[in-house]
């Protein structure tokens, strides 16, 4: 069971793809194979493999966000093309929608958080005067201040945006307190521009994808790993 950092990391790449949480595979997630204690730490100081999210993710070689059914999970890089190549042909993102409008921001700043980004998207009002026309023209695709989750779930569904970090306050001693929030990116701008790069189709990625889980979860039926996928 995992009780480590490097066990996290290790269990997720032997899977290649390992939901966090619960999902109709059953034991297939980060919140049943966790020890007892450890999935938000309750049994120790160091945490526990919530906040283990961001370490692992800094090791570069596993990709996180909300890729299953929206919820969070993690895909190893090796098997990250197929799975941007499939994700980006059945998640399109539609010009002048609320996440075509996200992404752009995105690509434009490379990596930003989720308050980061209510700021640039919504400003203030006296910022929504300065720049007139083109906010009057932002406003009928803009989503609202709090509903911004959504379009960056379809964005993260979709493959367009991963979460780089997790960026955490900390008190005048140096104490680390709250949740952290979630700092997103692109693959591209994390893993290089080649990330999305493979010789499939988005539906030989897909096929790709069920073989080499349906290796590792023979338990499993084809049906569940692609419902899972989708």
């Amino acid at each position: 069971m995992i009780a480590s950092r490097e066990q996290l990391e290790k269990t997720a790449l032997h899977y290649g793809m390992l939901p966090f949480f619960a999902n109709r595979i059953a034991g297939f997630s980060v919140e049943e194979m966790a020890a007892p204690g450890m999935l938000f730490g309750e049994e120790r100081d160091d945490y526990g493999c919530w906040d283990w999210k961001g370490p692992v993710i800094r090791e570069m070689n596993l990709a996180y966000g909300k890729f299953f059914r929206r919820k969070a999970g993690f895909v190893s890089l090796d098997l990250l093309p197929d799975f941007l190549n499939y994700r980006r042909a059945a998640y399109p993102v539609e010009p002048d929608s609320p996440e075509a409008l996200i992404l752009d921001t995105i690509l434009r700043h490379e990596a930003l958080t989720s308050t980061e980004l209510k700021r640039i998207i919504f400003g203030s009002p006296s910022r929504k005067r300065r720049v007139g026309e083109l906010v009057d023209t932002l406003d009928a695709v803009k989503p609202k201040r709090h509903s911004l989750e959504g379009p960056l779930q379809r964005l993260q569904m979709g493959g367009y945006v991963v979460i780089a970090d997790f960026e955490y306050k900390y008190t005048a001693a140096g104490e680390r307190y709250g949740f952290g929030v979630a700092l997103y990116t692109t693959p591209e701008a994390l893993y290089g521009k080649s990330i999305a790069s493979t010789d499939r189709s988005p539906s030989q990625s897909l096929a790709c994808l069920i073989r080499k889980l349906s290796e590792k979860l023979p338990q499993a039926s084809t049906g569940l790993l692609d419902q899972l996928l989708k």
